[in-house]
């Protein structure tokens, strides 16, 4: 029997290509069978993973963040007999939070960005005296990419002098996040005053991703870089907090590296992480030259070799800027830049499964010896257990051969919400027709009373424009009765509508399902918005009715009725009054705290708690 692994990723971060290359590896380039898993965004996963041999959780299911990954999942990962393996990146984030979810999920073989010789910095052997820290790269080659050999620009007929995409990330992240924004910075800086071309860009707007990022790099002379990562762990999260906190201080604006060198200063001392970005990679294969500021790079580069090396004073930019018109020099280095990293296959993903492959047999031969897993695991692919699907929708997820895209994540998430809304729209309608149901009897024993009284008015003052007030005024109820009954036979017309439309949902494509959802939606607003029409027009009619009442009991009471039988005929229609006006305080309490419910859920219905609130505003 082969032997099986699932790989738990996120959706989200699929639009990614280095992500995307990381995720297939295993599928690639193992003697493994390979399913993946969705496993953030409150995923409900309702079966066991006995089936496997190994799960491999990718660095995009984010631990260090509380909730981010699934709880269900957990549960089922934390009673997984076979071996466990993490790959985690950017692990200077919540770094407590991180080691926790470690131990209490039980992973064998962690896959980390610390050197070696740091690891007891980080990792402490008394903590984790069960655990094989491997240290590995952010990213590789993906050698069916290097294999393909791109068609490619000679250097001299590249539009763009030198090109970057960075990220300004603020003083949190110390020198090595600070390098990232400041490397673009002053280069763009120092080249509009000489005036040459650049594309240089550090704003979220101009990221690039997919194909059009290696398009990118080949239109490129030269291509800006600096070391990943950060020496900066914020192991408690006390230096995100004191960043928050003057942040807020500088209302809104985030503390410079300078401003905030003096809270990381020591932290920052106290290891060198120097990781080669996979863009180093990229350059490489589209043999286009790298202009990096003076670091380790995981021990992988070698300046002036490889790169053009910056000081980070640009103290030898005049230098640098010389060298990018010697062609030939550029070419002797992308082509000894191409082999050692490309070429030679020390860096490649083929490489990089091999070893971990490894890694995973020694260890399933120490859980096999320990007789961890469970003997009678693998009798299915996957087996349900039965306790969480139900009625799950959207979020129920199940092994799939190929990762999902992130528009699959937005269509589910599209699903999801529209499932609540259609949720709280029926919920919604019910109290709506209530509310309406309760508007029409009491607007009809306001009438009632209202005829009585003018008629009372009539006889005793002889006053005929009451009467003809009396024979007028049940006007504006009767149309709102009649509004009434219209909608109560639309109504049935709307849910038939509704559920011909979810029923087309089933088996459509993601296009078609995308349509039919938005029309959904559109439907579910229209009524609620027809609806709470009515009711507020029913209040409208309510209040206008009683107050006429009003100053005909009054005008009776003036008129000499005795004061007992006066205080009698107005209790009647104030009792009314306070009954209803009860009943629409309750119903909006009801409507109100209803939304909360929505909003508080998790962040993802907040947007839809927003919208129900601009509906039924009153």
């Amino acid at each position: 029997m082969p032997k099986r692994m699932l790989v738990a990723y996120s959706m989200t971060s699929t639009h990614v290509q280095t992500t995307c290359d990381y995720l297939t590896s295993f599928e690639k380039y193992s003697d493994y069978q390979v399913e993946y898993l969705h496993v953030t965004h409150d995923a409900i996963i309702d079966f066991s993973f006995d089936a496997y041999d190994a799960v491999f959780q990718n660095y995009c299911a984010r631990l260090c963040f509380e909730g981010y990954v699934s709880p269900h999942y957990r549960d089922r990962l934390r009673a997984f007999g076979g071996v466990k393996i993490l790959a985690v990146q950017d692990e200077y984030d919540r770094t407590d939070t991180l080691k926790a979810a470690i131990l209490d999920l039980g992973f064998d073989i962690v896959l980390t960005g610390v050197p070696q010789a740091s690891l007891e910095y980080v990792y402490p052997r008394k903590d984790f005296a069960d655990v094989d820290f491997v240290t590995v790269l952010n990213g590789y080659v993906a050698d069916e990419f290097a294999a393909s050999q791109p068609k490619l620009k000679p250097l001299a007929e590249r539009p763009i002098f030198i090109g970057y995409r960075g990220r300004d990330i603020g003083g949190r992240y110390g020198r090595l996040g600070f390098d990232k924004f400041e490397i673009g910075r002053r280069m763009q800086e120092i080249c509009a005053a000489r005036g040459i071309a650049t594309d240089i860009a550090m704003d979220e707007a101009s990221r690039i991703y997919g194909s059009a990022w290696l398009d990118f790099v080949g239109d490129c002379r030269a291509m800006l870089g600096s070391e990943s990562g950060s020496n900066v762990f914020d192991f408690d999260g006390a230096i995100a907090k004191a960043y928050q906190a003057r942040t807020l201080a500088n209302i809104g604006r985030p503390p410079s590296y300078a401003e905030f060198l003096p809270v990381v200063a020591q932290r920052e001392s106290e290891i060198d992480m120097g990781q080669i970005s996979p863009r180093v990679f990229e350059c490489a294969v589209m043999r286009t030259p790298m202009v990096l500021f003076k670091g380790r790079y995981s021990d992988a580069l070698r300046a002036d070799e490889h790169y053009i090396p910056l000081e980070k004073d640009f103290s030898n930019v005049d230098a640098v800027i010389a060298r990018l018109a010697d062609l030939d020099g550029l070419e002797a280095m992308t082509h000894r830049a191409y082999q050692h990293l490309v070429g030679s296959g020390l860096f490649g993903y083929r490489a990089f499964v091999r070893e971990i492959s490894g890694r995973i047999e020694l260890r399933a031969a120490r859980s096999r010896a320990a007789d961890r897993r469970p003997a009678a695991g693998r009798t299915a692919a996957w087996r349900r257990t039965g306790a969480t699907a139900s009625g799950a929708g959207p979020l129920v997820e199940t092994p799939t051969r190929t990762p999902q895209s992130v528009n699959d994540f937005r269509l589910k998430q599209r699903l999801l919400h529209g499932s609540a809304f259609a949720r709280s729209a029926r919920r919604i309608d019910a109290m709506l027709m209530k509310s309406l149901d309760d508007s029409r009897r009491a607007l009809r024993g306001l009438a009632r009373l209202r005829d009585w009284t003018a008629r009372a008015l009539f006889l005793r003052q002889a006053r005929p424009d009451l009467a003809r007030q009396d024979e007028a005024a049940p006007a504006s109820v009767k149309q709102f009765e009649r509004a009434c009954d219209r909608t109560s036979e639309e109504r049935s017309d709307y849910f038939t509508r509704r559920q011909s439309l979810e029923a087309a949902l089933t088996g459509a494509s993601p296009e078609a399902s995308r349509s039919t959802q938005a029309e959904i939606f559109t439907l579910d607003e229209s009524w609620i918005v027809r609806l709470n029409s009515l009711h507020k027009a029913a209040m409208g009619l309510y209040h206008a009715a009683f107050a006429e009442l009003e100053a005909q009991v009054r005008s009776l009471a003036r008129g000499g009725e005795p004061r007992a039988p006066a205080r009698r005929l107005i209790a009647a229609p104030v009792a009314l009054l306070a009954a209803t006006s009860v009943a629409a305080i309750r119903f909006n309490a009801a409507k109100i705290d209803f939304i909360k419910q929505i909003a508080i859920r998790s962040p993802a219905t907040r947007a839809l708690a927003f919208r129900l609130l601009a509906l039924l505003r009153h």
